[in-house]
């Protein structure tokens, strides 16, 4: 035999000594089990052909065990928004032209017992009725520190099931602030806390969660505190109040094909009696309204809104560092040009030569 047969069969020989590792998929195999997932798993392929859309407890806003935050700045009609709200999902009634579904309502009136009641007085008295399962939590609730008031807000919802013998629909929190007390709101390892919880309550007691909070001091940035808690919601409702009116607008719909419609609405006095300095004692109830236009453009921030009233109460064209110059203290220099700057970008301001003053179409 030569030589290089020798090295042929030599490489041969070598070749079927050579173990072959097994391939990832081999690897994959021998590791799988045939334990059912921990987890709720549903393949695409097994999806029905017919769609399901969500269910809604109020048409067009609210879904069925989901969650959403009504917010707005202070006196701009939150709480009594939420109180008709609430009234017409408990009476089963139509809300500014939208479908109910029926069902308990249990307002954790956490801020002020005492407002609720009075709307819910003035609604009564306003209507000539007497709102049916809709039940007042008058206890503080703690939303932050541990489990007990969340195990306590779902044991009240179970109770108060069994008792009126209906499911609870909604369940109303009132306000952000007072449910979460002890919380820094602008930091999220605090507030997922308060959405954990929440997240129990409506899950546990399959209703929709409704949190009412506050605007920050820049109202243009929308609601207060931790930007997650917007994230964390499915629905987002900004309650607002201009001169031309007020409304409610969804800022934000998960499930549903309703963002940016705006519901207007106005507030209508209702006596209610008199103090006992013999002064009348009256609350308000919310009534149907043409919604007001909504502004052209993006939202003033704090700076420019200021800036464009201090020029408005102007008589004529003012010097930039002037304006700088009157807010002094307040603001520093560099937010204030920069917010001439976006007011003249908005054509809100007209400058020329240095000089500033507010545009004739936006007065």
């Amino acid at each position: 035999m030569t030589t290089e047969h020798t090295r042929i069969r030599e490489v041969v020989e070598n070749a079927q000594r050579i173990v072959v590792p097994p391939t990832s998929n081999t690897n994959f195999l021998a590791k799988a089990t045939t334990e059912e997932p921990c987890l709720d798993v549903v393949f695409a392929h097994e999806l029905s052909g017919t769609f399901t859309p969500a269910d809604e407890i109020l048409q067009g806003v609210l879904t069925t065990g989901g969650s959403s935050m009504l917010f707005g700045d202070s006196n701009a009609g939150k709480t009594f928004m939420v109180v008709d709200m609430a009234a017409a999902v408990a009476r089963g009634t139509s809300w500014m032209g939208r479908k109910t579904e029926p069902g308990l309502v249990v307002y954790l009136a956490a801020e002020s017992p005492a407002s609720v009641r009075s709307r819910l007085q003035a609604y009564q008295k306003h209507y000539g009725i007497k709102v049916p399962n809709l039940a007042i939590v008058q206890s503080p609730i703690d939303l932050f520190n541990g489990e007990a008031d969340t195990d306590a807000v779902i044991q009240t919802v179970r109770c108060l099931e069994a008792r009126i013998g209906q499911r609870v629909q909604l369940v109303i929190g009132d306000t952000l602030a007072r449910l979460s007390a002890g919380a820094n709101e602008n930091v999220g390892q605090d507030m997922s806390v308060v959405v954990r919880h929440v997240d129990r309550i409506r899950s546990e007691c399959n209703a929709h969660v409704m949190l009412v909070h506050h605007c920050g001091k820049d109202t243009a940035a929308g609601a207060r505190g931790w930007s997650g808690m917007r994230a964390a919601v499915d629905t987002e409702i900004e309650v607002t109040e201009v001169a031309a009116g007020r409304c409610a607008e969804i800022t934000k719909q998960r499930d549903l094909a309703t963002k940016g419609e705006r519901i207007g609405f106005k507030l209508q006095s209702v006596a209610l009696g008199f103090t006992k300095w013999g002064d009348p004692a009256t609350s308000c109830v919310v009534v149907p309204a043409d919604a007001p236009e909504k502004p052209v453009g993006k939202r003033l921030g704090a700076v420019e809104a200021a800036v464009f009233e201090y020029l408005a109460a102007q008589t004529g064209g003012v010097k930039k560092g002037t304006v700088v110059k009157h807010f002094a203290g307040r603001y520093e220099k560099g937010p204030v040009y920069r917010a001439i700057q976006s007011l003249v970008a908005a054509r809100a301001v007209n400058e020329a030569a240095g000089m500033v003053c507010i545009a004739t179409a936006a007065k």
